[in-house]
C-alpha cells in the first residue's frame, strides 16, 4: 500500500502572526539602531571638537599665549581649508575664518565639520567657510579685530586672563562660527551667557532643538585647557547666568549661519555687564 506524503504549508493566521512580530521587532530594533548611530556621530564629532581645541591650545602656546583672532582681512590667495573655494571671500582670512589659523596644526579641514549637522555646501564650495555643522570659537575670549578698529576681550584675548583653563570654554558646537557676543561701548566684548537667550535658541517650544543640540539632546565644547566634553542642554543652561545676575540685556539668536552681518552679536546697552557669582564657562569669575 502506497502511502502518499502532503507538503505542508503556512496558514493565514500564521503568516500574519510572523509578519506581526517583524513589524514589533523593527519598532524596537530601528530606534535602537538610530542611537547607536547619533552615538557614534557625537563621538566623532567630540572626537573633533578634541583636536580642534588641542590645534587651538597649540596655536597659543606658539604665539605668546595669544587666541587667534576671528576677523581678519588680509588677502592671503586661496585659502588653507578649502583651496577649490573661488569666490572673493575664499581669497583672504576674512570674517570668521578663525580655523585658517589652527589649521597647520591639524592639518585636516574635515575635522572642523560635525557629523550631525547639515554643511552649508555654497558657503563652503564658494567661500571656504564652514557654516551650518562647524564649531564656533568663544569671541569673548579671543576678541575680535576688524577693518578700522578693534573689539578687545574683556579676558584680554590671552591664556594668562583665563581663571580657570579647565572650566572655560574656548570652542562650541554651533551652527555659526564664532558664539554669540555681546559688545559694549568701549568696544569690549563680553560674552552673550544670559540663560533665558540660550534657553529660547536651545529650547524654543521647550524641548531640546535638535538643530541646535544635536547629540541627544547636547552638543559637545572644548577647554581652554586643552579637554573637550559633551553637556546636555539642561546641564549647560544650568552654567549660565540668570538675568538677575548678569546685567547683559538679553537678546534673540538668530539661527541661521548665513544670515545678515551682526547676526552674532548682541546689542541695546552701552554699559559694560556685571555679574553675581562664578560662571567660569564664559570666563565670568
Amino acid at each position: 500500500m502506497t502511502r502518499t506524503s502532503r507538503k505542508s504549508a503556512f496558514t493565514l493566521i500564521e503568516l500574519l502572526v510572523v509578519i506581526a512580530i517583524i513589524a514589533i521587532l523593527a519598532a524596537i530594533l530601528f530606534p535602537v539602531f538610530a542611537q547607536a548611530r547619533e552615538k557614534a556621530r557625537q563621538t566623532s564629532c567630540l572626537s573633533n571638537m578634541k583636536q580642534v581645541g588641542l590645534g587651538m591650545l597649540m596655536y597659543v602656546q606658539d604665539y605668546d599665549e595669544n587666541y587667534p583672532r576671528a576677523d581678519y582681512t588680509l588677502p592671503t590667495g586661496p585659502g588653507p581649508l578649502n583651496p577649490a573655494a573661488s569666490t572673493g571671500f575664499a581669497l583672504r582670512i576674512n570674517h570668521y575664518k578663525w580655523q585658517a589659523w589652527v589649521y597647520p596644526y591639524i592639518k585636516n579641514s574635515q575635522v572642523f565639520f560635525c557629523p550631525s549637522r547639515t554643511r552649508d555646501e555654497a558657503a563652503w564650495n564658494g567661500n571656504g567657510e564652514i557654516k551650518g555643522n562647524g564649531y564656533a570659537m568663544h569671541l569673548a575670549v579671543s576678541g575680535r579685530p576688524f577693518v578700522g578698529g578693534e573689539n578687545p576681550s574683556f579676558l584680554g584675548g590671552t591664556l594668562a586672563g583665563i581663571q580657570a583653563p579647565a572650566d572655560t570654554m574656548v570652542l562650541m558646537e554651533l551652527r555659526n562660527q564664532i558664539s554669540f557676543s555681546y559688545i559694549t561701548n568701549t568696544s569690549t566684548v563680553y560674552p552673550a551667557a544670559l540663560r533665558e537667550s540660550w534657553a529660547a535658541y536651545l529650547m524654543p517650544s521647550g524641548i531640546p532643538d535638535r538643530n541646535n543640540a544635536p547629540h541627544s539632546e547636547g552638543f559637545t565644547l572644548a577647554y581652554a585647557d586643552g579637554h573637550a566634553k559633551y553637556l546636555n542642554v539642561k546641564a549647560f543652561l544650568a552654567q549660565c547666568p540668570t538675568s538677575a545676575q548678569y546685567t547683559m540685556p538679553a537678546c534673540t539668536f538668530r539661527t541661521n549661519a548665513g544670515a545678515a552681518a551682526g547676526f552674532n552679536i548682541c546689542s541695546g546697552s552701552p554699559a559694560n555687564p556685571t555679574w553675581t557669582g562664578s560662571w567660569p564657562m564664559w570666563g565670568l569669575y
